[in-house]
């Protein structure tokens, strides 16, 4: 018999978590994945393609895009074309819970608040004086955060990890704005302070997911820590969409600068059909943006 002082707990660990049962939330995930009728690890040509679907898709968001400015500034000729760019952070979670059960393995963690990022640009059309258009492709960071317990094969594990999803988003938005009265100092128009409202809709394609964080637990008496980083691009749907609502104020005349805060809701289920999961991303956008 092995003195238990003797055991290689990478070993024994490893013959804990091979099993498919053990899904995302162990340390050498990809074993389960790499033994799932769908490989995790993608092939040189699947990464290939994957690059090119996603060039496709920036090309077709620039050409919608072209195709507006046109329409827009013919039938409101008379409105002020906008340019700008805008970054801010992101916080993001998931709405449904992650479960899994199988024999002796029962997950059932919720998600918890994970923080992003969003940078873009914007072009915006005047339709009225209060009314007017903003398109703004960019890319955007969401995800969700877990740190919860559940139990292995009769042993107690927690783990602390997050998912973080990137996608190139294009928000269609139709913004109310105040107007100010003009006023003039010496002839010149004074810059205002302005309020307006957002609401609209958007559209997103994932370009990136990865599930990385640590499990720790002491299934022989001996406490360990393991750390693990995956590509989960195949857990997730390719597109997303959703609206927007939210509200903000920027300062300026002809140049400006504003602020706004945003909440995002997913109508679309991001999780694989393939997979036991069905998660929506909702997250609140609090952006800093300046406006030629």
């Amino acid at each position: 018999m092995i003195p238990i002082h003797t055991i290689n707990l990478s070993h024994y660990y490893t013959f804990l978590i091979t099993r498919k049962e053990a899904f995302l939330f162990i340390d050498l995930v990809a074993n389960y994945y790499t033994s799932h009728k769908r490989v995790f690890t993608m092939s040189i040509l699947e990464n290939q393609l994957s690059k090119m679907k996603s060039i496709r898709f920036l090309l077709s968001l620039a050409a919608i895009i072209l195709l507006l400015l046109p329409v827009l500034s013919s039938t409101t000729h008379a409105q002020r074309l906008g340019l700008g760019v805008t970054a801010g952070v992101n916080t993001s979670t998931h709405l449904e819970n992650f479960r899994f059960v199988s024999g002796d393995i029962n997950l059932d963690f919720s998600p918890g608040i994970s923080t992003g990022f969003n940078a873009g640009l914007m072009v915006r059309q005047g339709i009225t004086q209060r009314f007017r258009f903003q398109a703004e492709p960019s890319i955007a960071m969401l995800g969700a955060s877990y740190d919860d317990s559940f139990t292995l094969r009769g042993f107690d594990f927690e783990t602390d990890s997050k998912t973080q999803l990137l996608y190139v988003q294009l928000p269609l938005l139709i913004q109310f704005t105040t107007v100010p009265p003009e006023r003039t100092v010496f002839g010149r128009q004074r810059s205002e302070t302005t309020y307006h409202l957002t609401g609209g809709v958007f559209g997103g394609y994932l370009l990136d997911a990865q599930f990385s964080g640590s499990n720790s637990g002491a299934p022989i008496g001996i406490e360990f820590q393991g750390a693990f980083s995956e590509d989960v691009r195949n857990q997730y749907k390719e597109y997303d969409g959703g609206v927007v609502l939210g509200g903000g104020l920027e300062h300026g005349h002809n140049s400006k600068i504003g602020l706004e805060a945003r909440i995002m809701f997913s109508v679309i289920d991001s999780g694989d059909a393939d997979f036991s999961f069905r998660p929506q991303n909702i997250g609140v956008s609090f952006s800093l943006y300046y406006m030629l």
